[in-house]
């Protein structure tokens, strides 16, 4: 099964060496898409081509040139998308897809894998035995399994602040299910808000472990973000997997809330748990990031209660995706906002159309 390893980088991302190498050891049918940006350093080609090289590997690095180019074929997309931006990952989702990929993991480059056959642990699109667990608030802190340093307890970024806190009843089942989304997680610094950060500024959250042997996944109608840092997905939800530049810290969010929302009517789940990173984030502003996460955290709860109340009808990611496109806009319309929360949804709408005019361009 053909795997694309796919990331954004305004570094020369040395990671990818490890990543070739244990995908050799375990002798899996991979190729890498590294997009890059206004901010990249111009050696980053020279080292990729060197890379290539060295392991005969299969290694598309597209710079703002090469994408101009390609982006050609997609009008809308070329337009509707912003550099120095990390959604131009939309961009590499669309090349590993046109490419034949079976599944495609997204990694950050700040994020080095801890396990011994990261492709493996990270494969998606069929059915296996998991524990499956509920919630009767319909909200789970997948974060609960992982262990911090000093015992507090935190959220992944993008779970709405009216469901934390609440004392959640658990149920674990054992099931066959099929996974078309696998969230790895992270050791050392994990995936939360940036208000998280800003409370604790002298003594951080800290992962120090996970506490479950296995993967979880989550039970219909019992939800929970994932993000797009180390993280595999399906080939076939890839229509429906749309990361708006619009919409600040919160595009993999929303994009997760969506697929979620689109898996439960097609009865597939998300998993969570290995493989592992370790993440050495890269330098961040905690106020920049709180300002670009304040729209987002505001309006969550909101886009997530309108979503669980769309019935849908149609039976593919991809229809689904626009009959959601279509059904989301009309349900806000009906819903008294300010001018600047209706411009923020209204242009995360305005994204999800240049999705479904992406993909009907891939289809001829």
């Amino acid at each position: 099964m053909k795997t694309a390893i796919i990331t954004t980088t305004i570094n020369i991302p040395r990671l990818i060496e490890d990543y070739i190498i244990n995908i050799r050891r375990y002798k899996h049918d991979c190729f890498f898409v590294i997009i890059g940006d206004k901010k990249t350093p111009a050696e980053t080609k020279n080292y990729c081509n060197k890379i290539k090289r060295k392991y005969r590997a299969d290694i598309y690095y597209l710079d703002v040139n090469d994408q101009v180019k390609y982006l050609k074929k997609f009008p809308e997309l070329n337009r509707h998308l912003v550099y120095n931006s990390i959604q131009r990952r939309n961009i590499a989702l669309v090349f590993a897809y046109e490419h034949g990929a079976e599944t495609i993991i997204t990694i950050d480059d700040d994020n080095f894998f801890l396990a011994k056959d990261f492709v493996k642990l990270h494969a998606v699109g069929r059915t296996k035995d998991i524990e499956v667990l509920s919630s009767n608030t319909k909200w789970l802190n997948v974060c609960d399994y992982l262990k911090e340093r000093d015992g507090r307890r935190f959220y992944h970024r993008g779970f709405p602040p009216e469901y934390r806190f609440l004392k959640e009843k658990i149920k674990i089942q054992k099931k066959k299910v099929k996974i078309v989304a696998n969230a790895g997680f992270w050791l050392e610094e994990p995936d939360i808000d940036a208000l998280t950060r800003l409370y604790f500024p002298n003594q951080l959250i800290t992962a120090i472990g996970y506490t479950k042997k296995n993967n979880f996944a989550l039970e219909k109608n019992t939800w929970s973000p994932f993000n797009s840092q180390n993280t595999s997905l399906a080939r076939e939800i890839i229509p429906a997997y749309f990361l708006s530049p619009y919409i600040g810290r919160y595009d993999d969010i929303w994009a997760s809330y969506v697929i979620r929302k689109i898996a439960d009517r097609l009865g597939h789940h998300v998993s969570y748990g290995q493989p592992l990173v370790r993440q050495k984030r890269n330098p961040h502003n905690f106020w920049k990031d709180l300002k670009k996460e304040d729209d987002g955290m505001r309006l969550t709860d909101l886009f997530t209660k309108t979503l669980r109340k769309i019935r849908l009808t149609e039976k593919t990611y991809r229809a689904c995706f626009g009959e959601l496109t279509s059904k989301l806009k009309q349900e806000f319309n009906k819903i008294d906002l300010t001018e600047p929360d209706k411009e923020f949804l209204f242009k995360y709408f305005e994204g999800m159309e240049v999705w479904v005019k992406t993909f009907k361009r891939l289809s001829g």
